[in-house]
């Protein structure tokens, strides 16, 4: 699979139609196919239902899934993660998630679209 993995922060800046939202949906409407790790279903699930409720938080992540191929955690992506994890610094390194979704886009042959800095460098981001 080539294609674009749409991180959390990216999916937070579509939602909020900020100009980084825009510049992502430019890019995504650039790209196929799209992708999404469950892992960002979850951070999105309880960052948006404190924010704007669960019916719309779940109609926001059901019209994500309906766009983007839903991938999930499975063992290859775990070990390959604790890898990523293992490699960094203390401290400055990506948390487990980052690391998870990196690796999801390492095996899946994706780009990762985000303005998270923990990314930025990386071969396989598309920084916004």
């Amino acid at each position: 699979m080539t294609g674009i993995l749409i991180d959390t922060y990216t999916w937070i800046e579509i939602f909020r139609n900020s100009p980084w939202g825009q510049q992502a949906l430019e890019c995504i409407e650039q790209n196929s196919p799209l992708a999404v790790s469950v892992l960002t279903l979850y951070e999105l699930q309880y960052r948006f239902t404190d924010l704007c409720g669960e019916e719309k938080t779940g109609s926001f992540i059901a019209t994500i899934s309906t766009h983007a191929d839903v991938i999930p955690v499975d063992m290859q992506i775990a070990i390959v993660a604790g890898t990523i994890r293992a490699g960094q610094k203390k401290g400055n390194g990506m948390g487990a998630v980052d690391c998870m979704i990196l690796a999801t886009a390492r095996i899946h042959n994706l780009k990762v679209l985000t303005g998270d800095m923990h990314f930025k460098g990386l071969e396989e981001t598309i920084l916004l």
